[in-house]
C-alpha cells in the first residue's frame, strides 16, 4: 500500500513537472538562433548540471546531448573581472586578444593556440559565449566566427 502511494506521488511529480533536461529560454539568444548560426539541427536547452559542462548560464546542447554552447549574461563587472584576471595556480590569464566590432568592447579567450570563449560588453551589460573543446576532433564545437555572430544577435537584444 505504501509503495503504491509512493509510486503514485513520483508519477504525479514526473507528469506535472517539465522534463529534467529542460531550461527556461532566454529571449536574448534562442535555440533557433543557435541552430541558424551553427548549422546544427536539434539544438535544445538544458539545465545546469544536467549534462557534463552545463553550467549556470543558458546551456545549449546538440541532438547527441553533448554541450555546444553556454552563455552567461551579467553586468559589465563580469567582463572587467574576466579581462583583468591574472594567472591563477598555473592557469593562464583569460584575455587573449581584443575583438573589434562587437558591442562596446570584446575579447576572445583563453590565451593559447585555440580560443573558444568570447566575452562582450555593451554599456552596463556583458555576456560570455563559451563553445566546448572536443578532444576527439581537437576543435571547438563552434568557431570564433560562430561565437561572434551569436554575440551580435544577443547584444542586439540586451
Amino acid at each position: 500500500m505504501l509503495i503504491g502511494r509512493c509510486a503514485a506521488v513520483v508519477t504525479a511529480i514526473l507528469l506535472l513537472h517539465p522534463p529534467a533536461m529542460a531550461q527556461q529560454s532566454d529571449p536574448r539568444l534562442t535555440v533557433a538562433d543557435v541552430e541558424r548560426v551553427s548549422g546544427v539541427k536539434g539544438i535544445q536547452l538544458v539545465s545546469a548540471g544536467s549534462l557534463p559542462g552545463a553550467g549556470p548560464g543558458v546551456n545549449f546542447a546538440g541532438p547527441d546531448k553533448h554541450m555546444v554552447l553556454m552563455v552567461n549574461f551579467g553586468t559589465a563587472a563580469l567582463y572587467r573581472r574576466a579581462k583583468e584576471q591574472k594567472p591563477i595556480a598555473g592557469m593562464p590569464p583569460l584575455f587573449h586578444a581584443d575583438v573589434p566590432g562587437i558591442g562596446d568592447e570584446a575579447f576572445d579567450s583563453p590565451s593559447g593556440p585555440l580560443q573558444y570563449v568570447l566575452y562582450v560588453r555593451k554599456g552596463a551589460n556583458a555576456a560570455s559565449f563559451t563553445a566546448y573543446f572536443v578532444s576527439r576532433t581537437r576543435k571547438a564545437t563552434l568557431t570564433m566566427d560562430h561565437l561572434k555572430q551569436l554575440a551580435t544577435i544577443a547584444i542586439g537584444r540586451m
